[in-house]
């Protein structure tokens, strides 16, 4: 079995770091971790009225199991471009954001009182496998701010981050690390849960941490801002977390350099170096650039909507919601039911090539 590791600033899978020996433009590639956001690989929804939403466009019908099959068939294309990442998470993430249906869909991994649901488990236990296989390692996320709600009480958020924890390391794998939450402002702005506002996330990371040791844990901001002061971690938050995440939503590369070279600065970090990821961005390749250049790893968001002008002319993520495509096999994007998880559009093929490029994995893929 694969296990994950850190050594300062890097990430190494069996002792060995990621595309080990690796420079590409006079940059240090080794140690980085190229991810991609696929949050909707376990997705289902409890919700008869919007489930029909994230129907196949092949079938009409959707099926939770055919999109864990699926995704688990696409990794290793992906594994073979390089990227040896991906996000997924216990709650998912945004399909639509209409807020009708943002606020009804039900795809939440947990029980009202925080047990993990069995369903869930075993298609996140499929995911884990496939990925153990493949030497990747998955970015494991608890919580998510639309369901969070769906949980009785702050309570029920602790059994549930012990709960999933405790079922993460009863796989006997340990390929994955944690993202405890996905963008801790939006999470306490939905809940009200004091446990994830910024002053004070740092406390459930440590205990998360101390309750279970050997896991490599951490937690997301929004999109981070040097300019407007936001989204950014604390001191206390830079301290406590085994690896830095950052999401580059809303900036262009030259703000996401700013986020990643404001972190490095902080005397926390400085003290204590360790990676630092962006595991949410656009599919902005200039992003990614920018990301690596400042040894950060990156990763693809693409939230998939038909249309010639769905990402604006420089590719950049667009939330306004749009008829998905007629055919399976022009899917588009990664974050909106039903998903295509091969490499089958202009923006997915500039990523991954991109990727296959700057990690040396291009000769996989000739």
């Amino acid at each position: 079995m694969a296990q994950v590791s850190i050594d300062g600033t890097e990430f190494r899978i069996d002792g060995e770091p990621t595309y080990a020996g690796r420079e590409f433009e006079g940059c240090r590639i080794q140690g980085l971790l190229f991810n991609a956001r696929v949050v909707q690989a376990t997705f289902d929804d409890a919700n008869p009225q919007t489930r029909k939403l994230w129907a196949y466009p092949d079938t009409g019908e959707w099926d939770a199991e055919r999109n864990v099959n699926e995704f688990c068939a696409a990794l290793e294309s992906w594994r073979d471009h390089g990227v040896l990442g991906f996000t997924i998470n216990f709650q998912g993430g945004g399909p639509r954001y209409s807020e009708a249906i943002y606020t009804a869909f039900d795809n939440n991994g947990f029980t009202p009182d925080g047990a993990v649901k069995p369903a869930y488990a075993r298609r996140i236990e499929r995911v884990l496998a496939r990925a153990d296989e493949l030497g990747m390692v998955p970015i494991m996320g608890l919580f998510y701010c639309a369901h969070l709600k769906k949980l009785d009480g702050e309570q029920a958020v602790w059994r549930a981050a012990d709960a999933a924890l405790a079922f993460l390391e009863s796989t006997g794998r340990r390929n994955f690390v944690i993202e405890v939450a996905n963008e801790i402002e939006p999470c306490v702005g939905r809940s009200g849960y004091a446990v994830f506002a910024p002053e004070r996330h740092h406390e459930m990371v440590n205990r998360l941490k101390a309750a279970h040791p050997g896991l490599l844990i951490s937690s997301s901001h929004g999109g981070a801002s040097v300019e407007k002061g936001r989204c950014l971690p604390t001191p206390a938050l830079l301290e406590a977390v085994d690896f830095v995440l950052l999401h580059g939503n809303g900036n262009r590369a030259p703000q996401l350099e700013a986020a990643i070279r404001h972190v490095q600065a902080m005397p926390e970090y400085r003290a204590n170096p360790k990676p630092i990821v962006i595991n949410e961005d656009s599919p902005g390749i200039p992003n990614l650039d920018a990301a690596w250049r400042n040894g950060a790893s990156w990763g693809y968001y693409d939230q998939g909507f038909a249309g010639p002008d769905a990402w604006g002319g420089d590719a950049y993520v667009d939330f306004r919601s749009r008829p998905r495509e007629a055919r399976y096999e022009a899917l588009s994007g990664f974050q909106t039911p039903p998903v295509n998880w091969t490499i089958n559009t202009e923006h997915k093929r500039a990523f991954f090539g991109r990727v296959a490029q700057v990690t040396g994995y291009d000769r996989n893929v000739m």
